[in-house]
């Protein structure tokens, strides 16, 4: 069913070459069409006028609604038909100005849709919706993922707070207003599909620089560190890397009974920490040894102070968050 308003309004004969010249009445109401366009429930606008040779000119202007909320919301605020209309007294008959509400009757069956209008309904929007719905889909599951690795570990809580927020706040917003205009639905589209791109693009970025950084020489490199994992002078310790998800060196050598010193460095972009076994063979237990501090945020530094045991035998470590991916080593006490 649709709703329809029909303003008629007569032109006085020696005016209407003024109302049809650019800028005039007639080009006004044609103008007014793209306003009407984002209008929620607007379907079509038509301009028609009487062809009497003589006397004065019927102006009909009729517009199309989907339903009668939308009609009386545009009528009953300015701009509007009537409103244009208005503004030209001096062209138009006075008191001829009639505005009628009604009420098509089988509209659809009336005005049957092109070609064109049934190959994209039928054919083209079951295929690109999907399509898109599924691309923005990848593009959130991307972008956030990349988003929440590479800010600090205390961020990325509130972050994804605030988001899953946001995505329920438009949620609520578009479902609240059923006749929201196209533009509005694609502008809050494009705005969060560039958010995340721009997000995901910064995390790539950052990303790339801790990569450089790795290949950096450092201390560890150098021979005065003893990248094998061997104490040197008494006091220096041994340097160890630590990278996503591997230690480097990951088997170190000590003499047995004898104090150690270890540096571990987070090289990587994860968190990272460093515990050694205890004299029980078993993880997180009271003698385990721990890096300080435990947890070694990237570019970090820490320290752990070990004694060896009495007997040769190998200690394993591990890195308490990336077991599962095989961040674990092994000290050879000799």
């Amino acid at each position: 069913m649709e709703y329809v308003q029909t303003v008629l309004v007569q032109i006085e004969a020696s005016a209407l070459d003024e109302a049809s010249r650019p800028g005039g009445l007639l080009a006004e109401l044609d103008e007014h069409r793209s306003y009407l366009r984002q209008q929620p429930g607007f379907e079509e606008m038509q301009i028609t006028r009487s062809v009497n040779p003589e006397g004065n000119v019927l102006l009909v202007v009729e517009t199309r609604w989907r339903d009668d909320d939308s009609l009386v919301e545009y009528e009953t605020h300015e701009p509007n038909v009537m409103s244009v209309v208005n503004r030209y007294q001096d062209l138009i008959v006075p008191d001829s100005l009639q505005v009628l509400d009604m009420e098509a009757v089988q509209a659809e069956a009336a005005r049957p849709k092109d070609t064109a209008t049934q190959v994209s309904e039928r054919l083209a929007l079951p295929l690109l919706v999907p399509v898109g719905v599924l691309a923005f889909a990848l593009l959130v599951i991307y972008g956030l993922s990349r988003i929440y690795l590479e800010v600090d570990p205390d961020v990325a809580t509130p972050l994804a707070a605030g988001i899953s927020i946001g995505v329920l706040a438009i949620a609520w917003y578009l479902s609240s207003r059923p006749e929201i205009a196209a533009w509005q639905v694609a502008s809050i589209g494009v705005v969060a599909a560039a958010a995340l791109t721009g997000g995901a693009l910064f995390a790539v970025i950052e990303e790339d620089k801790g990569q450089a950084t790795e290949g950096t020489p450092t201390a560890a490199a150098s021979p005065t560190a003893q990248p094998t994992g061997t104490p040197g002078a008494p006091g220096a310790g041994i340097a160890v890397s630590m990278k996503d998800n591997l230690f480097e060196p990951a088997e170190l050598t000590v003499k047995a009974g004898e104090a150690v010193t270890i540096n571990p460095t987070n090289d990587g972009v994860a968190v990272h920490n460093m515990r050694i076994a205890g004299a029980d063979g078993n993880y997180n237990t009271d003698d385990d040894a721990v890096s300080d501090p435990e947890i070694v945020n990237a570019g970090g530094t820490a320290v752990v102070s070990w004694t060896a045991p009495d007997a040769p035998g190998e200690v394993p470590f591990q890195c308490d968050f990336h077991v599962s991916l095989g961040m674990v080593g092994t000290i050879t006490v000799e």
